[in-house]
């Protein structure tokens, strides 16, 4: 009976029927919690990066764009390197213990140095979102004693194992944004991706596989 309603639908309904399951992502959470604009796994991406100082601390703001959600997200890595690319100090916020366990607990972890200060840094997101950057965006806030070091790299990485990654000189003043890929064609990769599925079903069904 699904082989026949299958063939029954054109390819152009399949499309449409395929867009309407792709945009109506709030009802079905990519991950735990939230709902980001499509349910095919895509990678996350940067959408803003600051190195700032104040009273004598330095403030490293990274903002990750998840399409899938914010709750994709699993884990936003900084590292501070030398002039050698050695790890001077390496920060991280993780939302899951594991990439299994959908249950969050969010914590901050120092595995090299000892320059974390955990009480004033943060990881916001909105709970109730609306806008497709509400859905989607996690700012995190690494708050660091002073360090020395030459550059700084950064890695979003989500549930399914996808990164961003991204390396930038280490002074005080940097205000920016890693490229990124816009969501309108994040959505028409994720579509097209789609299609090709529904395009091999109907081609299955049609030789009664």
């Amino acid at each position: 009976m699904q082989a026949g309603f299958a063939r029954s639908l054109s390819v152009p309904a399949m499309a449409l029927l395929t867009l309407l399951i792709l945009t109506g992502g709030a009802g079905m959470p990519a991950a735990a919690q939230g709902g980001g604009i499509t349910v095919i796994n895509v990678p996350p991406q940067f959408s803003g990066f600051s190195i700032r100082t104040q009273d004598g601390l330095n403030y490293i703001d990274v903002v990750v764009s998840d399409y899938n959600a914010w709750s994709d997200i699993f884990r936003v890595r900084v590292e501070v390197l030398d002039d050698l690319r050695a790890a001077v100090a390496d920060v991280a916020f993780q939302q899951y213990p594991d990439n299994i366990t959908l249950i969050r607990q969010p914590e901050f972890t120092e595995p090299v140095g000892s320059y974390l200060v955990r009480s004033l840094s943060s990881a916001t997101y909105n709970a109730q979102p609306v806008t497709v950057e509400e859905r989607t965006e996690m700012r995190v806030t690494f708050v660091l004693s002073p360090v020395k070091g030459t550059w700084v790299s950064v890695t979003a990485t989500d549930l399914g194992g996808l990164e961003a990654f991204a390396q930038v000189q280490y002074s005080a003043g940097f205000f920016g944004g890693f490229p990124q890929i816009p969501a309108l064609f994040v959505a028409a990769f994720a579509l097209a991706s789609a299609l090709v599925i529904v395009r091999l079903r109907i081609r299955r069904d049609r030789r009664g596989e």
